[in-house]
Parts: structure tokens; sequence; C-alpha cells
């Protein structure tokens, strides 16, 4: 059987061009082995120059030192010598006729005697009534004792009354302070036999077991 003519044709282009190609590698492994022969890679590389990194670094100057100003030369200064003053006293004349004074004692005044004590206010007994117990304060079982200060005019009669000390019972207080002053009477207090206004105290007692 006979090949076709085209086919053996075109197949000789690829055998020339890797014929070719066989040829330039086998060149450049020769000029390869050359240069490691003779030593030539390593001068190349031994000519290269190393990179070098440099660094300015900037110069310090010395610092100087300040030296202390020269201390000012003091000078003392002069005080003036001034000589101390004399003083001289004239005394004057010495006196024949020299007035003496003599203390004169003076008479004792008399003492005035003290102002007799006011004689104090008494109770008209009649009239120190106890008070009637608040109904509610009873029922509540408030009892307790009032002590009240009363006011007594010159006539006896009671014009006012403070409670001193509370029977812990506001009702109760308040009837014992009404009670007093509209029914207690006094024998007002005297002084020289003048009857004064006085002030006395009083306590009023309210018992659960006084009275209904």
């Amino acid at each position: 059987m006979k090949r076709p003519y085209h086919a053996i044709e075109d197949a000789s282009p690829w055998r020339a061009r890797r014929v070719g190609g066989l040829a330039l590698a086998a060149l450049l492994n020769s000029i390869l082995a050359y240069a490691l022969f003779t030593g030539l890679a390593t001068r190349i590389v031994e000519r290269i120059p190393e990179v070098i990194h440099a660094r300015v670094v900037p110069q310090q100057q010395p610092q100087q030192r300040m030296l202390p100003p020269p201390s000012p030369e003091l000078q003392r200064p002069s005080v003036p010598q001034v000589p101390a003053p004399v003083i001289r006293i004239r005394m004057p004349p010495a006196q024949s006729n020299a007035i003496h004074a003599m203390a004169v004692p003076h008479p004792a005044r008399p003492v005035p005697p003290p102002a007799p004590a006011p004689q104090p206010a008494s109770a008209v007994a009649g009239t120190h009534t106890i008070p009637p117990y608040p109904p509610i304060s009873r029922r509540l079982g408030e009892e307790g004792t009032v002590l009240l200060r009363l006011t007594v005019a010159t006539n006896g009669r009671v014009t006012g009354a403070q409670v001193l000390r509370s029977s812990g019972s506001a009702r109760l207080d308040e009837a014992a302070r009404d009670w007093v002053v509209s029914h207690w009477r006094y024998h007002p207090a005297t002084r020289n036999g003048a009857p004064v206004e006085s002030s006395v105290e009083a306590a009023v007692k309210f018992d659960l077991r006084d009275g209904p």
C-alpha cells in the first residue's frame, strides 16, 4: 500500500523545527557546562556588589554647662555714729507755802432697814373644792394630778392659772384650770399691811376612787 503524497510533505517542516529546538538546547547546555567548569559563574557572583544599607545618625551636640554667675561683692554700709543726747531737767524752786491736802472722813451713811417680806396669800378654805370629774375622762379611765401656778389679785380672786405639770390628760388639765379660776378664792398677800398681787402653786388631783 502506498502512503499519500500530501502526508509526507506536511511532516517535513515539523521535523525540521524539532531538530532545531534540540540543537539550541544542546548549545545552551554546553555553554552552561563550560561556565561551571571554568568558574565563570563564580566570578560573576563575586563581582556583583552587596547591597549596603546606610542610616544617617544625627550627631549629638555636647551640652554646654552653664556656669553660675559670680556672686556680687557686698559692701557693709557705713552707719554714722550719732552721739547720745544729753537731757537736763530743771526742777522748779521749792516753795515754803505749799498746801498739803488732808483726807477728811465722811460720816457713814445710815443703811436703810431691809423691806419686810410680804405675807403670802392664804386660801379661803370653803372655796377650795374639788372640780367635778369629766364624764368622758371617767369612762376612759383617765386620772392624775395637775400642778398649777395661780395668780392671785389684790382682791383675792384667781386671775390666771398656768399648768406646770400635766396630769397626762389635756381634758383633766382644762377642767382643773377652769374650776380653780372660777371658784377658788384667797386672802391676798400683804406688804406693810397693804394687799399686793402674788402667785401661788396649787395641785388638783383626779382620782377615779373619789366621788360616785
